[in-house]
């Protein structure tokens, strides 16, 4: 059996591969997140009406290299939009505002930031390909 150290980052956590294993390289270079936790950056209940983004939409809003979706209720938080974080931080191609039917339903919208794991990017409610973005 081979020798190896366990990668510990920053905030003390063991990096665990896609496939479970521990992470025992000195650097993940395929982009696996191993240390990235997926998160949902805002949320927003409404009976009908309109959600305003546009302080979602400037630099410093998510970690850079990042991914993230708009989800809703209504689709079981499937993606409605979708896009990646840039370098500086913004969340490139947010929409200014996103909006529901006149229903009047209870709508919960969400902005979920991923993280990359191999070919899917993981986020708080569910997992998507990364062959979705173009990042």
């Amino acid at each position: 059996m081979g020798k190896g150290a366990v990668k510990v980052n920053q905030n003390g956590y063991r990096n665990v591969t896609g496939n479970g294993n521990l992470d025992i390289s000195s650097d993940n270079p395929n982009g696996s997140c191993c240390c990235c936790k997926p998160y949902t950056l805002a949320s927003f209940t409404t009976g009908g009406g309109m959600w305003d983004l546009s302080e979602y939409r400037g630099d410093g809003v998510a970690e850079p290299k990042r991914y993230w979706r708009l989800t809703n209720n209504y689709t079981s938080y499937v993606s409605v939009q979708r896009g990646c974080v840039d370098e500086n931080g913004k969340l490139v191609g947010l929409p200014g505002s996103t909006s529901t039917t006149t229903y009047k339903y209870t709508w919960v919208f969400r902005i979920e930031i991923g993280c990359r794991d191999g070919n899917i990017i993981r986020y708080p409610t569910g997992t998507e390909s990364a062959s979705l973005y173009n990042c």
